[in-house]
């Protein structure tokens, strides 16, 4: 009897970690720009997941994919980069320092 509950214990455990990454991934994306009316054709705009890039590259614009999350801020800050989807709070954060915009993408 003691053996089920352990087991049943430890298979709540793995369903437990399995929802909460499957919540993780399906966190949602946000396109950050400066104008986010703005048209989005030739802008080089960095992107983390299949879904972001292809939203990008879908707007006729370039695709930066796992461009250095260390540095993307900055690198909007410098205007080296025009745009980025993210789904990371403190990057959104600190990009709206720069005068960024978000909405989440459709």
């Amino acid at each position: 009897m003691r053996q089920r509950r352990s087991l049943g214990a430890g298979l709540a455990a793995i369903a437990t970690l399995g929802l909460g990454t499957a919540a993780l991934a399906a966190d949602a994306e946000f396109l950050c720009l400066k104008d986010l009316k703005a048209p989005l054709e030739g802008l080089s705009i960095a992107c983390y997941t299949e879904n972001g890039c292809a939203f990008v590259e879908a707007q006729k614009a370039e695709p930066l994919p796992d461009y250095d999350q260390d540095s993307v801020a900055y690198a909007l800050g410098r205007e080296k980069i025009e745009g980025i989807v993210t789904s990371s709070a403190p990057i959104m954060k600190k990009i709206k320092e720069f005068g960024y915009a978000c909405r989440k993408l459709d």
